[in-house]
This record gives C-alpha cells, sequence and structure tokens, in this order.
C-alpha cells in the first residue's frame, strides 16, 4: 500500500515549502519620496517640493485596505509678485519657504484585474484611494524693511480632502512598490503682504506624484 501512495505523494511534494505570496497582509509599513506641487492664492510663488511620505496600511481584504498617510514637503519661494496681486513687484522682493505636514486617514479601493498567469509574477493592482485629514503650514519670510531685513512668520492648519490613484506592484507577500499620484484641495485665507490689501478665502490644491515601498506582515 506504501507503495502505491508514495509517487502520487512524491508528486505533491517538491521539498520544503515557502509562504505562499497570496497569504494575507495583516498590516503593512510603507515609506515613499515624491514631489509636491502647488496652485491657487499665492501658491504659485513657492516651487516645487521634494515630498517624503510615511503610509501605515491595515488591510480589509485583498483589495482594500484603511491607510493613515503622512507627508512633509519645502517649498521655496521663488516669486514674492505671488502676494501682491496688481502691484509691480520684483520677484526677489522676499525670500523664504512655506512647510507643508500632511496627515489624512481614508481608504483604497484596489480594482481585479486578474491575477499573473505564472507563480512568481509581478500581480499589479490599480487603485483609487479617497481620503479626508489635515494640512499644517508654516511659513517664513524676509521681506525688506527700514532696518534690513524682516522676518514675517505664520502657522496655519486647514481640513484637507483628497483623492488620489495608482498601483501597487506586489512583487512579493512581504513587498510591494506602489507608483502613485494624489491630490489635495485646502481652502485657505489667502492674505496679501501690504497694508489695505484685501483678505480672501481661496482653494489652494497640492499635487503630489510619489513612489512607495511598502513592507508587509
Amino acid at each position: 500500500m506504501w507503495l502505491l501512495l508514495a509517487p502520487p505523494a512524491a508528486a505533491e511534494w517538491s521539498g520544503p515549502r515557502v509562504i505562499a505570496d497570496t497569504e494575507p497582509r495583516h498590516i503593512s509599513l510603507a515609506v515613499g519620496i515624491g514631489a509636491s506641487f502647488l496652485t491657487g492664492g499665492n501658491a504659485p510663488g513657492f516651487g516645487a517640493g521634494l515630498l517624503e511620505r510615511l503610509v501605515l496600511d491595515v488591510p480589509t481584504g485583498d483589495l482594500i485596505a484603511f491607510t493613515v498617510e503622512a507627508d512633509h514637503a519645502r517649498h521655496g519661494l521663488t516669486d514674492a509678485s505671488a502676494y501682491f496681486p496688481g502691484l509691480a513687484v520684483p520677484a526677489d522682493a522676499m525670500d523664504g519657504f512655506r512647510d507643508y505636514f500632511a496627515v489624512d486617514l481614508g481608504f483604497r479601493f484596489g480594482i481585479d484585474v486578474g491575477r499573473p498567469r505564472a507563480e512568481g509574477r509581478v500581480r499589479a493592482v490599480p487603485f483609487i484611494r479617497t481620503a479626508v485629514g489635515a494640512v499644517f503650514t508654516s511659513t517664513l519670510l524676509e521681506a525688506p524693511g527700514l532696518d534690513g531685513r524682516v522676518a514675517l512668520r505664520s502657522n496655519t492648519a486647514w481640513p484637507a480632502p483628497g483623492i488620489g490613484a495608482g498601483c501597487e506592484l506586489r512583487i512579493r507577500r512581504w513587498i510591494t512598490v506602489i507608483p502613485r499620484l494624489d491630490a489635495q484641495v485646502l481652502v485657505v485665507e489667502d492674505t496679501v503682504e501690504y497694508e489695505g490689501g484685501p483678505t480672501s478665502v481661496v482653494a489652494e490644491g497640492r499635487f503630489r506624484p510619489a513612489v512607495d515601498v511598502s513592507f508587509n506582515f
């Protein structure tokens, strides 16, 4: 009997086995890098900034995950005239920068496009993500004054809903590469920097292309 059962058993067993790439993930931590671009209000006066990201990812299924994301970007002032609409102001009239710190909570919804035909191949899962959160800004400007350069600092916090899209490249169960593009909208108070200038409420946008590397546990 053992001789009859041994060949089929041997066909099913080919040595020690590793954990399958399809085993469910329980939690993921990701780090990412990218760029941050601003639009709206006086934001066009600031150049693009380097973006650093941290992500906590808790899957609720094979294609859906709850995510907590945080990022930082610093934007240098490149055109001071954005602070003085309607006035002829040199682009280098002021120097400075603005830091953006963003934290948001959201869900990532994957799109099932089928599994790769061969074992061990990369699986691509396109996704969209919706989120709500807040953006904290810290701005430091230096403007000319009667006694030399004058430092102007402001700190703000604004709600920031966001939406994004990208693609999970599931290389192995324990590592995923995620190219993505996110957008946030901030409704902010835009204050110009001259006496008697109007203060208005404007919508400011952030666009953040990035690549994350996720470590899955």
